[in-house]
């Protein structure tokens, strides 16, 4: 998605760990990034189970929610465009999974529709609610520890809630 993070990592045995930075990092690409092979398929209309969300597509730009929002799906992106003709509404594709996960505006707040074997949105909305439930924490309160067979970013300590990512 659109959320970065750089972290000094310290090497100790047969792992690596480390903090976040508080700083928004920023990088430049030096070239040209290679696209993956697919970026997901839009599903159909009738597609995935549709519930009302807690949160909205806000939380994919906005800086600390969009942070838990790339760890909750790391290999998902997102993007907004006119749903069968409708309003606009904002899909967040999992090309790994081929999951899916499409808000749109209700009268009353925003309804999503997801499917694939991973619903997107309900692990978005769960990483949305942790962050909130331990104050809103800047990202240097998070770490990773990274060995040979994973890398995990945790919050608070290498104990505390964890969220795997693609190695």
């Amino acid at each position: 998605m659109r959320s970065l993070g750089l972290v000094k990592l310290t090497v100790s045995g047969d792992s690596a760990s480390g903090w976040f930075s508080e700083d928004d990092p920023s990088f430049m690409i030096a070239r040209q990034q290679d696209a993956p092979e697919s970026l997901g398929v839009i599903p159909g209309p009738d597609d995935g189970t549709k519930r009302k969300a807690t949160y909205g597509p806000d939380v994919l730009t906005t800086s600390g929610p969009a942070f838990m929002a790339q760890l909750a799906a790391p290999d998902a992106r997102f993007f907004s465009l006119p749903d069968d003709g409708g309003p606009a509404a904002t899909f967040v594709l999992d090309s790994v999974t081929d999951s899916f996960a499409v808000l749109t505006a209700t009268d009353n707040g925003w309804q999503v529709r997801q499917g694939g074997p991973r619903h997107l949105w309900d692990a978005v909305e769960s990483a949305v609610a942790i962050w909130e439930k331990y104050g809103s924490p800047n990202r240097a309160e998070f770490g990773v520890t990274v060995s040979h067979d994973e890398q995990v970013v945790w919050l608070g300590n290498p104990n505390g809630p964890q969220w795997p990512l693609p190695s």
